[in-house]
């Protein structure tokens, strides 16, 4: 590549050398054969053959430069539409794990596709700290991931836009499972590969570590929405239970 680049910023020297010496040298070889003395080696007629004969060299060439630099533009070209068709059909496969709005102990998981294109044969492969796949039963957070089918067998295809929400664990049931019970220790990275509709691979990942959730707290108690729902529920239930003993 760089080869091919260093032969790319020479090709404007070239060029421009080209054109500047073929006419001087043309010009200079008319100048010189009409001022030399004629001899029996080198006549006039033979001198202006031979800066004919260079004059066409130079332009001969001048040409092939003109041609590999057309070339190597033409090149670039179709490398550039290539590039902007893959770009148009690239899917985003994003995995998100965050709290939910109804109560900061309860985490939810986000599978997204922020992309162009639809994500095809999407999978997923956990590891730990040291690289090493992560199987079933060795830890507890990657158990609960591949309880979901889509985390355990997959997706065939995850289209533009499309998003898959579900609640992943609370953090009270975590209580006792974890080791040494610290609910900070977990860590392990999600690995997710997939494909866009003409099979070009892309990856993308996600660690979890949960000793990044040290010291954030929440205010408020919650969605507001929800309470909001939760107390007309209530009052519902009270409305209804009083036209009844009407």
């Amino acid at each position: 590549m760089s080869k091919r680049r260093n032969e790319r910023s020479l090709i404007p020297l070239m060029t421009v050398i080209g054109l500047v010496s073929a006419p001087l040298i043309y010009i200079l070889g008319i100048v010189t054969g009409s001022q030399i003395q004629l001899s029996a080696i080198l006549t006039a007629d033979s001198l202006s053959s031979w800066v004919a004969a260079l004059a066409t060299v130079a332009i001969a060439v001048l040409t092939f430069i003109l041609a590999k630099e057309t070339w190597y533009l033409r090149e670039a070209q179709i490398e550039q539409v290539n590039s902007l068709r893959k770009e148009n059909i690239r899917p985003a496969v994003s995995v998100t794990l965050k709290n939910s709005d109804i109560a900061f102990n309860l985490m939810m998981v986000n599978l997204s596709n922020l992309g162009k294109g639809i994500a095809r044969n999407v999978s997923f492969k956990f590891v730990d700290q040291s690289g090493a796949e992560i199987s079933e039963g060795e830890n507890v957070i990657v158990d609960l991931f591949l309880k979901l089918h889509v985390f355990s067998n997959g997706m065939h295809s995850l289209g533009i836009n499309q998003n898959v929400d579900s609640f992943l664990f609370s953090f009270y049931d975590l209580k006792g499972k974890l080791k040494g019970d610290d609910m900070f220790t977990p860590f392990f990275t999600i690995i997710v590969s997939y494909s866009d509709v003409e099979d070009n691979i892309y990856s993308n990942e996600l660690t979890i570590d949960f000793a990044e959730l040290k010291g954030i707290t929440e205010i408020g108690g919650g969605d507001p929405l929800h309470k909001m729902a939760g107390d007309l529920k209530k009052l519902r239930e009270q409305i209804e239970r009083m036209t009844r003993a009407c």
